[in-house]
């Protein structure tokens, strides 16, 4: 047990340095990757949802074509950019038997496009999302194991407490606000990490029941130890398009 929680702090700890890195480079090189792994997530969530591969085929391209048009070196992520890739989405649900594929169409093109439009307005305000991300993943995963108690949702997720649950939101607060400071972002990042550690538990628990419902553990195999791409960003895609929403409207 110990060396299976060791495997997966090593993994997380690559993996998120890689995305900060990336992530702090920008341009090109992070629609890039952001692209190619909603694509991977969309691979994932057509398995989830039992999506047949022609069905799966139009949805990669609807989703790729929405990006291209997000890429930097075209419309970026302004509104119109958005409003393509959703049009694009509802477009292809008319065709019958698509909406879960189009679902994951639009909910994983709006958060790639959101992380690109949160690092355009600054490599901090970026980086202080997917942290407060991180830290409800990591206060609920130890607090939960070292407490337990009530479960948050059995029938959904078995392995969720209410005490995992709080620990995630504390440990959002509290990385939120330091960030928040030490960056002199807006003064609305300074108390919404913890709200927003609820958000992405409800996002890990939407991947949860689609996991529940598919009768399987992880979404992929790509991340020893952690599982799929899904598996991941579970609960960092409505956070993301939630922040990215806020300050969009100038309520951040």
């Amino acid at each position: 047990m110990r060396s299976e929680i060791g495997r997966r702090v090593v993994v997380g700890v690559v993996a998120a340095a890689m995305a900060v890195a990336v992530l702090a480079y920008g341009g090109m090189l992070l629609w890039a990757l952001v692209a190619a792994a909603a694509v991977l997530g969309l691979s994932e969530w057509g398995s989830l949802v039992g999506a047949d591969r022609l069905r799966l085929a139009g949805g990669f391209a609807v989703l790729a074509l929405g990006l291209v048009f997000a890429a930097p070196i075209l419309w970026g992520t302004d509104r119109s950019s958005v409003a393509l890739l959703l049009i694009l989405a509802l477009l292809w649900m008319l065709v019958p038997h698509t909406a879960p594929v189009s679902w994951g169409v639009a909910y994983l093109g709006l958060g790639a496009v959101a992380l690109l439009y949160l690092r355009e307005n600054g490599f901090a305000l970026a980086l202080w999302t997917l942290l407060v991300v991180w830290a409800t993943d990591t206060g609920a995963f130890f607090v939960g194991r070292r407490i337990g108690g009530a479960k948050l949702a059995p029938a959904i997720s078995p392995s969720k407490t209410w005490a995992g649950l709080a620990g995630g939101v504390v440990s959002a607060a509290l990385v939120g606000l330091v960030m928040a400071a030490a960056a002199r972002l807006p003064a609305g990042s300074w108390w919404l990490g913890g709200p927003l550690a609820v958000v992405a538990q409800g996002g890990d628990l939407l991947e949860s029941w689609m996991k529940r419902r598919a009768g399987v553990k992880d979404s992929g195999a790509v991340l020893p130890g952690h599982g799929g791409l899904l598996d991941r960003v579970d609960g960092t895609l409505p956070v993301l398009i939630l922040v990215a929403a806020l300050v969009a409207n100038g309520t951040f």
